[in-house]
C-alpha cells in the first residue's frame, strides 16, 4: 500500500511540474506574441489610413482576406471612408494575440486590435484582425467605424 501512494504521489508531482512548465511557456510566448503583433498593428494602421491606401492594405493582407474580399468591395470601402478626410491623429493600438489549436485548422495565432483615430471630418475606430503565417503577421480583417460616415 505504501508503494502505491509513493507512485501516485510521484505521478501527481510530475503532472504539477509539467503543468507549471506549460503555463510558464504559454505566458512567455503570449507576451512575445502580444509585443510583435502590437508593433505590426501600430505600423500598419497609420500606413493604411493616412492616405486611405488600398495598396498598403493589400500588401499586408493575408490569403484569407484576399479570398474573402473583392477589389470592387475594397474600392467602395475606400471611396466611402476617404470622406473622413486626412488623418490628424492615430493613437496606439489596443488589443492582444491569441493562440489556438483545433483538429480542423491546426495551430492558429491571431490577434485583434483597435485604434482610435481623428480625421478632418470626424473620429473613427479602426479595427484590425491579424493572423500569423510562419513568422509573418498579416491582416485578416479591416473595419472602420465612425459616426461621421453616412452609410453608402
Amino acid at each position: 500500500m505504501k508503494k502505491f501512494f509513493i507512485v501516485l504521489g510521484s505521478i501527481f508531482l510530475a503532472v504539477i511540474v509539467l503543468g507549471a512548465i506549460g503555463i510558464a511557456f504559454v505566458a512567455i510566448k503570449g507576451t512575445a506574441l502580444d509585443k510583435e503583433s502590437k508593433a505590426y498593428a501600430d505600423s500598419a494602421i497609420p500606413a493604411i489610413v493616412s492616405a486611405w491606401s488600398q495598396k498598403e492594405l493589400l500588401d499586408r493582407a493575408s490569403p484569407e482576406f484576399k479570398k474573402a474580399v473583392t477589389i470592387d468591395q475594397l474600392d467602395r470601402l475606400f471611396r466611402w471612408v476617404s470622406g473622413l478626410g486626412a488623418l490628424q491623429k492615430c493613437e496606439l493600438a489596443q488589443g492582444h494575440a491569441v493562440m489556438s489549436a483545433t483538429t480542423q485548422t491546426g495551430k492558429v495565432i491571431s490577434a485583434q486590435y483597435t485604434a482610435k483615430t481623428t480625421f478632418q471630418k470626424g473620429e473613427a475606430t479602426i479595427k484590425l484582425g491579424l493572423i500569423k503565417h510562419g513568422d509573418q503577421w498579416q491582416i485578416l480583417s479591416f473595419y472602420v467605424d465612425s459616426p461621421a460616415l453616412v452609410p453608402p
